[in-house]
């Protein structure tokens, strides 16, 4: 070896390990930033000589798409485990609990019971239409809660719709870079690790596929196939509403003009948080609402009194039980929207707890709605018996409400009950296994493409060395020089 080419060496491998410990350096750096992947030196041999061609960083397309998949599914999970469990306020905290609509109704038969067998007693008489108050109260207060969740998941869609329109435009700029920076063979690998970081927090938002084509461009789409960003950013809208009764219906997000949450639609998304609100708000509370809805249906049913004349013409009128004001039985089998937020009990049972047991309720003690029309008592007993009775009697209920068809109020309260229960349930298992997923797959993401310290101070080390041997080879080779100009002089 001449010691010209001992100096190019040298030189070279001073360059080389220098830029090497640079890119392990900026590793070492990186060690806590979850975003941030391993970075690595590509050395090639130009003219027999190393040089650093590139910087390439530890990548897995696959891992990353798991990962992306589990993010929207553990943020569907938990947006609808978080919205149950406020549900599931209504029905109290434990089996002792005395404000669920189910033990307020127990409580309402239990003073029926007490009220029947002691009918002239004018203090069970109060009881029991104190115990019907707070049984509409209950209904009052969890069809409030309803609501009230169906409007936090509405504005938890409009947050969740300006993430997504604000990641998207971080977007189109990380994106640009690297394509640029691809095509003018730059170092992107800190930019490829930014624009990585953007598609997980969109997953959690939404679920999405990408697409990556030449020049490292890549494309999104939602996981129903709506484009999200092709070049440019696809606007994603959504008009809130500002407040939620039960006939109230949530407006559609759209992507690029198409809907994405409407009901039926062939585009809806399946994954994200997003997804996740728009079922609370549009599908489960829904049901729960229509559940208490028939609740109270049932009880203005079941307390209706009817024409007790030898001929009756008169139309059956609410008893007990009223949809406001209004005196009208409902019709059986079809939920009416909101009326568990409407039902009270009559001002006239209020003011005269006597006319449960007698009857005409609805007409303030007037003909032809009076059943007990006798001083001696001796129905009285008959009719209290009668209404609890009704409670348990087979009636026809909305199908929609997916508590039974064909049962007694109190069987369809504690149906009610049991599927909100079961879906409470269902929901912390589902949130619990898709985060147990979710960070599986993080930790797999990051086994491959993360950043160990201990494998990077090694490599540290060994690079020291590498540079030590150059400098001591470049420190020979000019110790050579000198002695051979000085043999020449």
């Amino acid at each position: 070896m001449t010691l010209s080419a001992a100096l190019d060496g040298a030189i070279a491998g001073l360059s080389v390990a220098s830029a090497q410990i640079s890119v392990v350096s900026r590793n070492i750096a990186n060690q806590g930033n979850t975003s941030a992947s391993r970075k690595i030196s590509n050395i090639v041999t130009v003219n027999g000589l190393p040089t650093v061609a590139s910087i390439s960083r530890a990548s897995s397309t696959a891992l990353l798409s798991s990962l992306l998949s589990a993010n929207s599914n553990q943020s569907q999970q938990s947006a609808i485990s978080n919205a149950l469990t406020q549900l599931q306020s209504t029905l109290g905290t434990g089996s002792t609990d005395t404000n669920s609509p189910t033990a307020l109704l127990g409580q309402l038969t239990d003073a029926l019971q007490t009220y029947a067998a002691a009918p002239q007693t004018t203090a069970s008489g109060q009881a029991a239409v104190a115990a019907a108050q707070n049984l509409a109260s209950g209904l009052n207060s969890a069809s409030e809660t309803v609501q009230n969740v169906r409007e936090q998941a509405d504005a938890g869609i409009a947050s969740s719709v300006s993430t997504i329109n604000n990641i998207l435009s971080q977007f189109q700029q990380v994106n640009q870079t690297i394509v640029n920076g691809t095509q003018s063979g730059a170092d992107i690998t800190d930019a490829l690790d930014q624009r990585d970081s953007l598609l997980q927090q969109l997953s959690s938002q939404i679920g999405i596929t990408t697409v990556t084509r030449a020049n490292n461009d890549v494309a999104i789409f939602t996981d129903s196939g709506v484009t999200l960003f092709d070049k440019t950013p696809r606007s994603v809208t959504f008009t809130p509403t500002a407040s939620f009764s039960a006939s109230t219906q949530g407006n559609a997000v759209y992507a690029d003009g198409v809907p994405i949450t409407a009901p039926g639609s062939s585009m809806s998304i399946q994954s994200g948080a997003l997804a996740g609100l728009v079922q609370v708000r549009d599908n489960l509370a829904v049901t729960y609402q229509t559940q208490l809805d028939e609740v109270a249906r049932g009880l203005i049913t079941d307390f209706q009194e009817t024409d007790q004349s030898t001929t009756p013409t008169q139309p059956a009128q609410a008893g007990l039980f009223t949809n406001g004001s209004s005196l009208t039985v409902p019709a059986g089998g079809v939920a009416v929207p909101g009326l568990a937020s409407t039902i009270q009990v009559s001002a006239n049972a209020i003011s005269n707890p006597n006319l449960l047991r007698d009857g005409g309720i609805s007409s303030n003690g007037a003909a032809p709605y009076v059943y007990n029309t006798s001083s001696d008592g001796t129905g009285y007993s008959t009719r209290l018996t009668q209404l609890i009775s009704n409670l348990s009697q087979p009636m026809a209920f909305d199908a929609a409400a997916d508590a039974g068809t064909q049962i007694g109020v109190t069987d369809f309260a504690a149906a009610s009950a049991s599927w909100l229960g079961t879906q409470v349930s269902q929901a912390s298992t589902a949130a619990s296994y898709s985060a147990a997923v979710q960070s599986s797959a993080s930790t797999a993401l990051s086994n491959a493409t993360g950043i160990n310290l201990d494998t990077e101070l090694s490599n540290m080390l060994a690079l020291e060395q590498s540079y030590q041997a150059s400098a001591k080879l470049l420190t020979t080779v000019n110790t050579l020089y000198t002695s051979l100009f000085a043999a020449i002089q």
